[in-house]
């Protein structure tokens, strides 16, 4: 019902690339890996397809923008848009679209994995297995463990359904503080982020499920690091820069918390010599959390979706706000 348009889609993620290339048949793609090669595509495309995943925040900014001629649509691969300067989009009158939810449940249950990994010491495991040793670790259950989850949208409440099921408590931080949605989720108690500390003094297990932006960026600071129950663990898979890397590195060094599993880096892919990565009580995923099968081609029908939208005229959906 539309005719072809340029899309260009800025990804590393081969998996994603090879579907989302097939479902824009009969529309002509560009692949960009670097932002180099979007810089020189970008004058043509009609439609820029972004994925979080290996890009800095704010990677498509306003210089990025400006060579756009033809640009209608910036459709984001996920339900974050922090490598866009939505505000520079903005005022160019670019629309800038998420995807709402699409990869939460493969996220979620990705997280909870990461958790499991770190109470059941799964590096160390592999490393006796290696060995040729029995089990000679000390590893703690999660039942009766409370869960602090710093973020409670679509995947905290999916985290807190889970961690209910394994007899955890589970406590919620939110911008605000807002209850009502998160208490009916499973959350037991839910704070404000001003009083991110006492949620932390009190959890055992914390999941960062948030996005990223000039308020989150280092969150978890010496001072949150500091507020921490000693031992507790952190798993990370919202973004890299929520957590400042030096005061992590102490907090390993002085056994402050007992382990940091993470799916996302402050630069991705990680680099293979980093020292964090010899640290067995640091698991690091490769931005995997959101790569079921199922995710990505719920994320792909509904990019399809807003894409055919646009050419048919029709108003766009998830559009986001400067």
């Amino acid at each position: 019902r539309a005719c072809q348009m340029n899309i260009a889609f800025l990804s590393k993620t081969e998996i994603n690339i090879r579907y989302l290339t097939h479902a824009m048949v009969p529309h002509r793609m560009t692949i960009c890996r670097s932002r180099t090669e979007l810089l020189r595509a970008i004058p043509e495309v009609e439609v820029l397809v972004v994925q979080n995943q290996g890009f800095a925040r704010g990677t498509v900014n306003a210089e990025c923008l400006s060579a756009a001629k033809k640009l209608r649509l910036i459709q984001h691969h996920g339900v974050t848009c922090d490598v866009t300067d939505v505000g520079a989009a903005a005022k160019l009158g670019i629309p800038v679209a998420t995807i709402r939810g699409q990869n939460s449940r493969s996220v979620a249950e990705h997280a909870f994995y990461l958790m499991l990994a770190l109470a059941r010491k799964s590096r160390q495991a592999q490393r006796l297995m290696h060995e040729g040793r029995m089990g000679e670790l000390e590893c703690v259950e999660l039942e009766g463990k409370t869960l602090c989850v710093v973020g409670a949208g679509t995947i905290g409440k999916m985290l807190a359904k889970m961690a209910k099921g394994f007899g955890m408590t589970v406590v919620g931080v939110t911008k605000t503080g807002a209850a009502q949605d998160a208490l009916g989720a499973g959350f037991d108690a839910v704070h404000a982020i001003r009083d991110l500390h006492r949620a932390l003094a009190g959890a055992e297990f914390v999941v960062l499920a948030l996005p990223l932006n000039e308020e989150t960026l280092n969150l978890m600071d010496a001072d949150e690091f500091r507020a921490m129950k000693r031992g507790a663990m952190l798993v990370n898979v919202s973004r890299g820069p929520h957590v400042n890397r030096d005061a992590l590195r102490q907090a390993l060094i002085g056994n402050g918390i007992g382990g940091y599993a993470t799916d996302v880096f402050w630069e991705e892919p990680a680099d293979t010599q980093d020292p964090l990565l010899q640290d067995e009580r640091v698991l690091i995923t490769p931005h995997m959390g959101g790569k079921s099968i199922e995710a990505i081609q719920r994320s792909v029908a509904a990019i399809r979706q807003n894409i055919e939208r646009l050419a048919a005229g029709e108003p766009l959906l998830n559009i986001v706000s400067a």
